[in-house]
């Protein structure tokens, strides 16, 4: 099996996310094949809209850059993740302008409207169909509520609803503790134990989701911890 990491974080391997994304693929055996690409290293272009990929060029880009390496591990993945922090709401900007320039996996829109965004991915060219996405992502906030619900909604947009795995974490920062902190380790090691599970069929349970899914610390703990985190910082 190849998987494709890649990672949107301006942070790079530094990045709090990376270290659920390191955790999910520990938990895949040694004969999977990673390969893990950092965006920020990358040199991509905005897409222009110009639809040379629908019209003069099918299902190839006009512009020359980075995105043809990109393109080329996308096609040769069998699961491809998406290591991403969620900073104001929504996809944060590389991830955004690589995603753009994925317009060429798509089929022509010709107004039907029966036609929804994910389903004109099933381009003959290049079929991703059969590719399984896991989108991983952190927040700084204490708790899930509301805050990936915009992230979650494009998504589902472009996937359809329940044809991607998530790990979503709340209370991002305290990933940077690492292996020095009890109540991280325990949850990197559950994240890790759901790499198991999605390496072996495909999805993770809904127990597994909903484990994922619980605060490391109580609110009240790290409302302490991230005022005492500004304060140095500041």
């Amino acid at each position: 099996m190849k998987i494709l990491v890649i990672n949107g974080s301006p942070k790079g391997q530094k990045s709090n996310t990376m270290w659920l994304t390191n955790a999910f693929i520990s938990g895949f055996p040694d004969t999977a094949e990673v390969k893990i690409i950092h965006l920020k290293d990358k040199d991509i272009h905005p897409c222009m809209g110009c639809f040379s990929c629908w019209t003069k060029t099918p299902g190839r880009c006009a512009i020359q850059d980075d995105m043809q390496e990109i393109y080329q591990a996308i096609l040769e993945s069998d699961v491809i993740i998406e290591s991403m922090p969620l900073y104001f709401a929504g996809v944060p900007s590389r991830i955004r302008m690589m995603t753009e320039r994925c317009l060429l996996f798509t089929k022509r829109y010709e107004g039907s409207p029966e036609d929804s965004f994910h389903t004109i991915l099933e381009l003959d060219e290049h079929n991703l169909m059969d590719k399984k996405l896991v989108l991983i992502s952190s927040c700084g906030y204490v708790s899930m509520d509301t805050m990936f619900e915009g992230l979650l909604k494009e998504y589902d947009l472009i996937c359809g609803a329940g044809n991607y795995t998530k790990i979503l974490c709340a209370q991002g920062e305290l990933l940077q503790a690492g292996d020095r902190t009890r109540q991280v380790v325990n949850y990197l090691e559950d994240v890790r134990e759901a790499g198991r599970e999605f390496y072996e069929n495909g999805c993770l349970t809904p127990e597994r989701e909903r484990k994922l899914s619980e605060p490391m610390v109580s609110p009240k703990t790290f409302e302490i911890l991230i005022k005492r985190y500004w304060s140095e910082r500041m």
